[in-house]
């Protein structure tokens, strides 16, 4: 009986082991924050082609951004802005984040955005910039 304890025990030690390194892809899942701070990111950053690829292929669509990059080097010239994530709601498979925008330069302005994230084909992808969020 002392002999079946052994292999056992090891066989229970090595499907634990396993367990643990295949825990699934859960640390390469992004979350809608995760999605949302590198949108952040790359906006303060000037970075037109990240923020395009976080944009949903609907969204590039509605926008009528056919170079989905410089329709965002456009949109985004003039007034330096910088945002900050107030907050992100995640229901399932749909967010919605509040950012701040702040002017930068001395003038005046700023205020909340809205951005409305869904996952798509297992990626979050910002699915809507809705209007600006009450303060």
């Amino acid at each position: 009986m002392g002999c079946q304890w052994i292999p056992r025990s090891a066989l229970a030690a090595v499907c634990a082991a396993l367990v643990v390194g295949c825990g699934g892809d859960g640390g390469d899942e992004q979350s809608a924050r995760d999605v949302t701070q590198e949108y952040v990111q790359a906006r303060n950053q000037g970075d037109a082609g990240k923020v395009c690829e976080l944009y949903s292929d609907q969204l590039i669509q509605r926008l009528g951004a056919s170079n989905c990059e410089a329709f965002v080097k456009e949109q985004t010239a003039g007034v330096a802005t910088s945002f900050t994530i107030v907050g992100v709601k995640e229901s399932g498979d749909h967010a919605t984040a509040t950012l701040r925008a702040t002017v930068t330069g001395g003038a005046a302005g700023g205020g909340q955005l809205r951005i409305t994230l869904d996952r798509q084909d297992g990626e979050w992808k910002i699915t809507d910039l809705g209007n600006s969020a009450p303060d």
